[in-house]
């Protein structure tokens, strides 16, 4: 059998035996603690990690394009601490060694490529994406304040919010929420409100999750104008109609 067979027959029973993806990271790191790079990074419903990355100067170079990527794969013989890196013919470049990814924000990696040369890998999320279904989430602080379980600052849900609505709007949203209700559940949304303590209710704001589409809503009203924010890009009725029982 050649070579080229055997790596299209390894690639297929790889793409077939993977786990259903779960979570999808975005790193930005340096490798020898002067090369810039862009990390994507899978986790799967087994915990095993996959993905791809790239040097900041190639991209630069080459543009976004496949062989601009390196991807990353769980080494068989130790997938949870080592992953084998290959270009895009694909051969084996690197091997990663005493990979640490256990809190899932901070990547810290030993690398050893063709040449024998030995780097160090240091990389943090910057943001958390495949808008994973968050109802059991929310089922489990029903009733709750949000102060109580610091839902501003959940990884998924800080990164989806910030992508929704930008870091300016995010964090305006942060300083309204001040006098805040408990997390309802109504018309299939988790929800909750809030406005600026001794300013009812200019600036305030609604927020919801919908567990029928898995998509997050956003209202504030600021100076007296509102302002809304959508996952699917429609502001649904149900929605429009919690904003007007609330404020």
């Amino acid at each position: 059998m050649s070579k080229k067979i055997w790596i299209c027959l390894w690639a297929l029973v790889l793409f077939v035996s993977m786990p259903t993806l779960a979570r999808v990271y975005k790193l930005d790191g340096y490798v020898g603690d002067k090369y810039p790079v862009i990390i994507e990074l899978d986790e799967h419903d087994d915990g095993y990690i996959s993905g791809r990355y790239a040097y900041k100067s190639t991209l630069q170079k080459n543009g976004d394009v496949e062989c601009s990527w390196l991807s990353i794969n769980p080494n068989y013989n130790n997938p949870e601490t080592q992953w084998t890196i290959r270009d895009c013919k694909p051969d084996v470049v690197e091997e990663w060694f005493n990979v640490n990814f256990n809190d899932r924000k901070h990547l810290t990696a030993r690398m050893k490529n063709t040449k024998g040369k030995t780097y160090d890998v240091v990389a943090n999320v910057v943001s958390l994406g495949n808008n994973e279904n968050l109802t059991a989430y929310y089922k489990q602080h029903i009733g709750e304040m949000l102060c109580n379980f610091d839902m501003f600052n959940d990884l998924q849900v800080k990164s989806r919010l910030v992508n929704l609505m930008g870091e300016t709007s995010y964090s305006f949203l942060k300083k309204i929420y001040q006098t805040q209700g408990d997390i309802e559940y109504i018309k299939g949304m988790y929800c909750g409100s809030g406005f600026m303590a001794h300013q009812c209710c200019d600036p305030a704001t609604v927020w919801a999750y919908d567990t029928d589409n898995n998509s997050f809503y956003v209202w504030i009203r600021k100076d007296d104008k509102d302002y809304w924010w959508s996952e699917t890009g429609n502001i649904p009725i149900k929605f429009r109609e919690i904003v007007s029982e609330r404020f």
